[in-house]
């Protein structure tokens, strides 16, 4: 991974890097609010020799520092504590006492430091004041037991008890919940990120599938799920317009006349957008013919309030001609052909001659074929549909695609030798789209010094609106998009079209 992943890591997961170090921080708090407050005195004492002469001094300097090492662990023996518990009479046992109180020795020094802690101040001082008494009279003991002592100690430090407690520190806990938290937010999203394989955005789509992505695509608003094609007013009808050019200008060796929308799973957007791209072509002035090849799980004639049956399954066993099946729905109109009833084996009858047939037909008789199939994954019915078409549009669902199902269904579509155009990415953020609404013409409000015509009355011929004349205003060159017109279109508003170019078999 390089700096740009990493950035990308914590782009996408900084709400879980949050989390953690809120989580550390909160961590720290309650770790600091449940530990016991202790407090920590000190005593001091000075070791120095016996010896007064000069000449003697420097050794006797240097035998004083080997000797306070000693004395740094003779501070917590019975010897010493039985009289801090007799003097202060402690209820409690050397042994334990002895878990509270520690001594050391500064480096080239004679000093010993003894150090107690306690929940009380008072008492803590108190201890380590009589444990340095005790410790006096126990060094001046063993060290004069032949009558001259080499060394005596003195206390230089001490009946001073602290103010502030020791333990806890909130400042140190607050760093190590904060250190905490920052390494386990950055290091979960790095990890999850090197490990996720799930597809997010179109760089993701082109860099690992290596397919062009023709258009990402926001969901559908819930108000407008049930409903037929867009009014062309939002976020996701823009990017279908900008699919559908993309589709017209953008593909190699030209626009294909029947496609097939497919993707690896359920829930990925497919029949939606087989629907709202059949309404987009049709504002357009194309004809448009939705074929639902999906026999497994319809769901085209639900959606469009049409009857299932007859159907797709009903022309391909020859029991009931194309035309009687098909139906128009909406405005622009779009001619569909649902699935009809369920077939035994759908994979085998997809499969037969009758489909490549019937889509040689419909596509003489229409600008676009759009053909709805079930997922690749888990029937063989895309790709029986697959080579029938001139080419497919790749569905992948934004945030539940995972790589390795795309690769997989991509393989099954390259194993019959199928035209993949490119991946359309559905259920995508379109931030750099926005909604348009046409502005209204509004009716000049009169001046305020004027008084404004009574309801009831007609208003006079100065203030009455002219009527607009002359022809209709030119169509948004946007929507005039077009695709080439097959041969035998009967229609005179496709003449032109027509004469474009020439079939494409």
């Amino acid at each position: 991974m390089d700096a740009h992943d990493y950035a990308t890591a914590l782009r996408r997961r900084w709400r879980s890097v949050l989390a953690c170090v809120l989580l550390g921080v909160a961590g720290a708090l309650l770790v600091t609010a449940l530990m016991p407050r202790t407090y920590t005195a000190t005593s001091q004492l000075f070791v120095s020799t016996g010896d007064t002469r000069s000449d003697t001094a420097y050794q006797g300097g240097l035998f004083t520092e080997e000797r306070v090492k000693s004395y740094t662990r003779v501070v917590t023996s019975p010897a010493v504590l039985n009289g801090v518990i007799d003097t202060l009479r402690l209820d409690t046992t050397p042994g334990r006492l002895a878990g509270h109180i520690s001594a050391q020795a500064p480096l080239d020094t004679t000093l010993v430091d003894i150090s107690v802690t306690d929940p009380s101040a008072a008492r803590a001082q108190a201890v380590a004041d009589a444990t340095a008494v005790q410790l006096t009279r126990y060094i001046t003991t063993i060290e004069g037991a032949r009558g001259n002592p080499l060394v005596k100690a003195s206390v230089v430090k001490g009946s001073e008890p602290p103010t502030t407690p020791s333990s806890p520190r909130p400042e140190v806990n607050l760093a190590i919940g904060l250190f905490a938290g920052v390494v386990v937010g950055v290091g979960g999203a790095v990890l999850r990120h090197a490990t996720d394989t799930v597809l997010r955005t179109a760089e993701e789509v082109t860099e690992r599938l290596g397919l062009g992505v023709l258009g990402a695509v926001p969901p559908p608003r819930r108000r407008r799920l049930r409903a037929g094609p867009p009014a062309g007013t939002t976020r996701r009808a823009e990017a279908l317009s900008l699919l559908r050019t993309r589709l017209c200008f953008g593909v190699p060796d030209g626009p294909p006349h029947t496609l097939l929308v497919a993707g690896p799973r359920r829930g990925e957007g497919r029949t939606r957008t087989v629907l709202d791209l059949a309404g987009s072509v049709a504002r357009t002035g194309l004809r448009v013919v939705v074929v639902e090849a999906d026999l497994r799980r319809p769901r085209i004639a639900a959606e469009w309030g049409l009857a299932r049956a007859p159907g797709l399954t009903d022309v391909l066993t020859g029991e009931v001609p194309v035309q009687r099946a098909l139906r128009s729905v909406g405005d622009p109109p779009v001619r569909v052909l649902t699935a009809g009833r369920s077939p035994a084996d759908p994979a085998t009858l997809l499969s037969s001659p009758a489909l490549p047939r019937l889509l040689r037909t419909l596509a003489a008789d229409a600008d676009l074929v759009l053909v709805d199939s079930p997922p690749l994954l888990s029937y063989a019915d895309a790709a029986a549909v697959a080579p029938a078409v001139e080419g497919v549009l790749f569905v992948v669902r934004a945030g539940r695609t995972r790589q390795g199902e795309a690769r997989r269904a991509l393989d099954t579509l390259a194993a019959v030798h199928a035209r993949v155009l490119g991946a359309v990415l559905t259920g995508t953020r379109a931030g750099r789209l926005a909604d348009w609404r046409p502005p209204q013409d509004e009716e000049p409000s009169p001046p305020r010094d004027e008084p404004s015509p009574p309801r009831d009355e007609e208003p006079s011929p100065a203030r009455r609106r002219p009527e607009r004349a002359g022809p209709p205003p030119p169509a948004d060159p946007e929507h005039s998009v077009s695709l080439p017109a097959r041969h035998g279109a009967g229609a005179a508003g496709h003449e032109d079209r027509a004469a474009a170019g020439p079939r494409r078999d």
